[in-house]
């Protein structure tokens, strides 16, 4: 267990490059397991839920070595193992598993899989997607002597749903339709990892074909976490600083950005930066939604901008019961209402206090409101931030925040 000290009230000014997207990287790590070659992955973060996943991929005998700014796996030795429990239990992404195995060894074994709590998520959608390409399931098992191509109609654009047939497609003989696909940024680099390991891949909107067949190694450059990018632009404005982030494709975070710029705290889009004029000076009321939508990792970040501003709506579509986290930032001051899948944010001074992460994104939103109070706040949990937030303590003090982890 491990917690933030942050000594708030303080502007936060200067530049942030964000690290590597850790929805992309762990797609692609456990992906690694589908090939036989070695694979080179550039910018991958250096956070709890990556280290995991390279634990997991170890266990089945891949060699990892690190090189300059590159972290080279070698599968052509791998073997099948049922890997351990509590690595499995920590990570969502551990869900991965399933297709990977089933491409390379024809078997999958269905573990409790883990990720944050603040939902109960299912996997049924991956699991018929893995009988359309013809797997059993027998118990906990999943067998596939030979995974063939076919028609995969996914009813929702899930994202682990997607990623899986993808995994599963790539390794399998024929041709194979996944229609109804999820279209976030970390699915397209995924494909572009499977096709340089020698999977035909083409996508149109919705719809992706991919001719499958043997895999080798392939690389990968790990985009720049969007996530993080929307996570300092929030820290910047609750602390009425000026801090430029780059390192990340500003397009992707349009849905987060429109709103901010219609209520007027950002002024300009263009040429590849954000500039922030200040706060909310109206009310701000998203939806979230499927990538190009509002992404829900980032309700929690804009909760905490709407309490500090002029208040507003959150719609969570996608997660409806996320919104636990709100009763910890009333500790830090939020005031709120929530009815069903709907949260409205009031207008809020912020206080110092003690709160706990009852999740990543719900953690970071608490290290956020902790930034803003003037005076001494403890984040308890914060282990549970650091799954997806790169050097956060480090990055933040360079701002000139004061904030400190303690184990």
């Amino acid at each position: 267990m491990s917690r933030f000290i942050i000594k708030g009230g303080k502007a936060l000014h200067g530049s942030i490059r964000v690290s590597g997207s850790k929805n992309a990287a762990l797609p692609i790590i456990f992906s690694t397991l589908a090939t036989d070659g070695v694979s080179r992955l550039y910018n991958l973060p250096d956070i709890s839920d990556v280290r995991d996943a390279l634990s997991i991929v170890e266990e089945y005998g891949a060699k990892i070595t690190f090189q300059g700014g590159s972290t080279i796996i070698d599968s052509r030795s791998i073997g099948y193992v049922t890997p351990s429990v509590d690595r499995v239990r920590r990570i969502r992404a551990s869900t991965y598993l399933i297709g990977a195995c089933l491409s390379r060894f024809g078997r999958a074994e269905l573990m409790p899989f883990g990720g944050c709590a603040f939902s109960v998520r299912p996997i049924d959608i991956h699991l018929d997607a893995a009988r359309k390409l013809g797997a059993v399931i027998d118990g906990n098992t999943i067998i596939a002597e030979d995974l063939a191509g076919a028609e995969i109609n996914l009813r929702l654009p899930s994202v682990g749903a997607t990623v899986n047939a993808l995994i599963m497609a790539a390794g399998a003989k024929g041709r194979t339709t996944i229609r109804g696909a999820a279209r976030e940024p970390h699915v397209l680099s995924l494909i572009s990892y499977l096709k340089s390991a020698g999977a035909g891949i083409r996508r149109q909107g919705d719809v992706i074909t991919v001719e499958g067949g043997k895999l080798h190694g392939g690389t990968a450059v790990i985009p720049g976490d969007m996530i993080e990018a929307g996570s300092f632009l929030a820290a910047s404005i609750l602390t009425d600083g000026r801090v430029s982030v780059s390192g990340f494709e500003i397009s992707e975070l349009s849905a987060f950005a429109s709103p901010l710029v219609r209520a007027g705290v950002i002024e300009d889009l263009t040429d590849g930066a954000i500039s922030l004029i200040g706060r909310a000076r109206r009310e701000i009321s998203v939806a979230t939604a499927a990538y190009p939508g509002f992404a829900t990792d980032l309700q929690p970040i804009l909760a905490t901008v709407l309490a500090v501003s002029s208040g507003g709506t959150i719609k969570e579509q996608v997660w409806p019961s996320r919104f636990g986290y709100l009763d910890e930032l009333a500790r830090l001051g939020l005031s709120y209402r929530r009815e069903g899948n709907v949260a409205r944010i009031f207008p809020s001074l912020t206080i110092p206090g003690r709160a706990r992460a009852t999740d990543l994104r719900g953690g970071m939103a608490a290290v956020l409101l902790g930034l803003c109070a003037d005076g001494e706040s403890i984040i308890d949990s914060g282990e549970l931030v650091l799954r997806g937030y790169d050097s956060l303590t480090e990055k933040l003090s360079t701002l000139g925040a004061e904030i400190s982890l303690e184990e």
